[in-house]
């Protein structure tokens, strides 16, 4: 599975990206960072990385609540928590607009930008089409990008067809 689909709304790409993505170790979260501009240095990054693994284990649950799961309270108090140690706020401008803006530790700036994105996302009314795939097995992030907003695997071709088949056989034998 690609780590980005086509029709992701261009803001949030690195939302998308962030959420499919699999750290294996600080190293990994990094050069994720570095890539995508969050940490101006190789050691930027690190304190950050275990606010970013909570950050996305808690998003990563909300996702799955859009493709069907029951709600996970642990998950919402955790997000709760962060955008509080991370100070997330609103700040009026003087156009009267509203953005979220974040006062929090400098190391931490690169968790507090994904959160200001998944909050923008949860705000445009945009954060339902991030899914969790349904396969066990996958459990991919993707963003959905239907007319309908109803997909459920993160590939049909893969997840989808792996699924169906495992339902066929299991009527067969039935």
């Amino acid at each position: 599975m690609p780590e980005h689909r086509p029709g992701t709304p261009a803001a949030f790409i690195m939302l998308e990206s962030f959420l499919w993505w699999d750290f294996q170790d600080a190293a990994d979260w990094r050069k994720w960072a570095r890539r995508w501009g969050l940490a101006r240095s190789s050691s930027a990054a690190l304190p950050a990385y275990d606010l970013a693994l909570a950050a996305q284990r808690a998003l990563r649950q909300l996702e799955a609540v859009n493709n069907g799961a029951r709600p996970d309270r642990k998950a919402v108090e955790a997000l709760n928590r962060l955008i509080g140690e991370l100070e997330i706020r609103p700040e009026v401008s003087p156009s009267g607009s509203i953005a979220l803006s974040s006062g929090g530790r400098s190391a931490a700036r690169p968790v507090a930008a994904l959160l200001v994105l998944a909050l923008e996302a949860m705000t445009a009314g945009l954060w339902h089409r991030f899914k969790l795939c349904r396969d066990p097995a996958c459990s991919a992030s993707f963003y959905d990008a239907s007319k309908s907003g109803t997909k459920i695997w993160c590939s049909m071709a893969v997840c989808g067809s792996r699924n169906k088949m495992r339902r066929l056989r299991q009527r067969r034998k039935s």
